[in-house]
């Protein structure tokens, strides 16, 4: 294994949209919801230790979940979890643990990857990251991880490829959030245009060099982190300091749809994001009328096209749904339209505002 080769897990999300079953206390990636044993963060940290030693792979989380990384990663190194003080998106998680790597090791390059992710055909995955490892290693870019549609998708992210730059890697002509289904579909017929699986490939310092050139509004977190920093002794203050001074923004919207030198290297892998009751729907087993049931114990009558997730030890009787999402989880019960998966988010604001945060 390269020993400049690092890994950073982004772990902190709440993961609303599989609410109830992804609550605050115990987000998504916390939990095993594809019945293999191992929770969304526990593959992810397997997945890479495959290639990256395991001193190299960072994780950063909320703070509100510390205990549950430790119990779930027991190989983790200690230093290598940091603790969000607050949400703010992934620019300054990002930034903060390439400024950790960069003291650390000045020539590392560094996996980005979301922990909510299924990937299949690991050999490929591994490959083709590698690749992207290398890639990075003698280029000044930051390189994106696409992935060839396979249909018409709403809920991922796009990127549209532009000049060739390499074998599989392409310079980046466009980002596009969660298109509209008309556009979708014409991403998937014009064969330009690539699924953002949300890994992120690059230098460090080539990370910290393209952040201060992205936007106005990051220099004042730049310029304190740079006064502040101290390797390995990051106090809760300067954390705190650093995240305060950043607007909530993604990666995409934040850096890499203003900089100039972004690629997207088109991968072999299998992948999904699970995201939504939709996406899990999508990749699981299922039975002869489409229907899934997964934890108890459910009996379905003229339904079709519906998922079912209780509890261990609760049955369900159900009759005369298609496309419906069936979640019960400690103390909430939902039923609603599979694929509004922008519902969720407003039944779970509803709740909380209405209701009480005991049940978000």
């Amino acid at each position: 294994m390269n020993k400049n080769n690092y890994c950073v897990i982004l772990a902190g999300g709440i993961g609303t949209r599989l609410w109830p079953s992804s609550r605050q206390q115990k987000p998504k990636q916390f939990i095993d919801f594809l019945g293999t044993g191992e929770t969304l963060l526990q593959a992810t940290f397997r997945r890479f230790r495959k290639f990256v030693v395991e001193e190299n792979i960072l994780v950063v989380s909320n703070e509100d979940y510390k205990d549950l990384v430790l119990e779930q990663l027991p190989d983790l190194h200690s230093e290598n979890l940091l603790l969000e003080p607050m949400r703010r998106n992934t620019v300054p998680s990002v930034t903060w643990a390439s400024f950790e790597i960069c003291n650390r090791n000045p020539d590392a390059c560094v996996v980005v990857s979301p922990a909510d992710q299924l990937i299949t055909k690991e050999d490929c995955f591994e490959a083709d990251l590698v690749a992207g490892l290398d890639y990075v290693a003698h280029n000044e870019r930051l390189l994106t991880i696409g992935i060839m549609p396979s249909r018409p998708e709403t809920g991922y992210g796009y990127i549209q490829m532009s000049d060739e730059m390499e074998h599989d890697i392409f310079k980046v002509q466009s980002f596009t959030e969660k298109p509209e289904m008309e556009f979708a579909k014409l991403f998937v017929e014009n064969k330009e245009f690539l699924w953002n699986t949300g890994l992120f490939v690059c230098r460090a310092h080539t990370f910290l060099s393209t952040i201060h050139g992205a936007a106005s509004y990051y220099t004042d977190m730049m310029d304190y982190i740079t006064a502040n920093y101290d390797a390995g002794k990051a106090a809760h203050e300067f954390v705190e300091g650093a995240f305060s001074m950043c607007p909530n923004v993604s990666l995409e919207r934040g850096i890499l749809e203003k900089a100039d030198n972004v690629d997207v290297m088109l991968c072999h892998f299998g992948w999904a994001d699970i995201g939504t009751w939709n996406a899990l729907y999508d990749v699981v087993t299922k039975s002869n009328d489409e229907n899934v049931i997964m934890g108890g114990k459910a009996m379905l009558y003229d339904c079709k096209d519906c998922m079912v997730k209780l509890p261990s030890g609760r049955v369900a009787v159900i009759q005369g749904l298609t496309d419906y999402v069936i979640a019960e989880e400690d103390n909430v019960l939902v039923i609603c339209k599979k694929d509004d998966q922008g519902a969720i988010r407003k039944f779970v604001n509803d709740v909380q505002m209405n209701i009480g945060d005991e049940y978000v």
